[in-house]
């Protein structure tokens, strides 16, 4: 069986134990992500690279959107005001919100998203959009092709070099900008420990008991295998994400499929 056999297999078994309407809708939404996602978040790329600090770390997926669902985050970053968050202090904020937004873990990622604010204050508010993002790297927004694969690596290796170079906080991760590119919704998927975990299942890479010793190159193989397998199956790559979370069980997916789910095996 191939890896898009496999895959194939994946979805064809969620599928058989989705809840509907509610699967239905999310696949909706995650289409039409980009576009969507710029009037949902104000266009404001600090208020989306907040949030998904917030989700790092191994901490809890199902308590942080919560959070998000409450004001307390926003209230605790000035409504992710660029200016009033670079210009306040981590102190602060953690003596004043902490008790509001603990659910994020650890204290520090209030210094990260200060340090985010900062930096991007630094180049300007025009840039720090989400616009900004495919205005600045013309980063594609849909698959139409093979050569848009290509220009997506061509593109995101360009922005992550920006991001190393200027020691962005999270960012200048490879996994962590690629969930931020998914998330506004570019074509791609998270490598991170359910995706890799699965990748291994099918055969795509090497097991490995600790996910954060996967290559740069292996996540890159994954993500590109995913997105040609999206490209045959004409799909957009957050769908696929969304499947392999429900196959890998992550706690906010499982909302997705009935009690009675259990992952195939591959």
């Amino acid at each position: 069986m191939t890896v898009f056999e496999k895959l194939d297999e994946i979805m064809a078994k969620v599928d058989l134990h989705k809840i509907e309407p509610l699967f239905s809708i999310e696949v909706s939404a995650l289409n039409s992500r980009y576009e969507t996602t710029i009037t949902r978040e104000g266009n404001n790329l600090l208020r989306v690279m907040a949030k998904l600090i917030a989700y790092s770390n191994n901490a809890p997926s199902d308590k942080i959107t919560q959070l998000l669902e409450t004001d307390y985050f926003e209230l605790a970053f000035h409504r992710f005001d660029l200016a009033a968050v670079a210009s306040d202090t981590p102190e602060r904020i953690v003596k004043s919100h902490w008790p509001t937004i603990k659910a994020i873990r650890f204290q520090k990622k209030v210094g990260y998203i200060v340090e985010c604010a900062r930096l991007l204050l630094e180049h300007g508010k025009d840039k720090a959009t989400i616009e900004s993002l495919y205005q600045q790297y013309n980063i594609p927004t849909k698959l139409a092709n093979s050569e848009d694969i290509d220009s997506f690596w061509q593109k995101f290796d360009t922005l992550l070099i920006r991001y190393e170079r200027e020691r962005m906080p999270y960012f200048k991760n490879m996994t962590t900008l690629l969930h931020l590119l998914l998330h506004v919704g570019f074509p791609c998927v998270k490598p991170d420990l359910v995706v890799m975990r699965t990748a291994a299942q099918i055969g795509l890479v090497q097991g490995r008991d600790n996910h954060n010793a996967y290559r740069p190159a292996e996540r890159k193989l994954v993500v590109k295998t995913i997105q040609e397998y999206c490209l045959s199956r004409s799909v957009h790559p957050a769908i696929i994400d969304l499947y392999l979370l429900v196959h890998g069980r992550q706690l906010d997916s499982i909302k997705y499929v009935s009690q009675d789910f259990i992952p195939v095996a591959v």
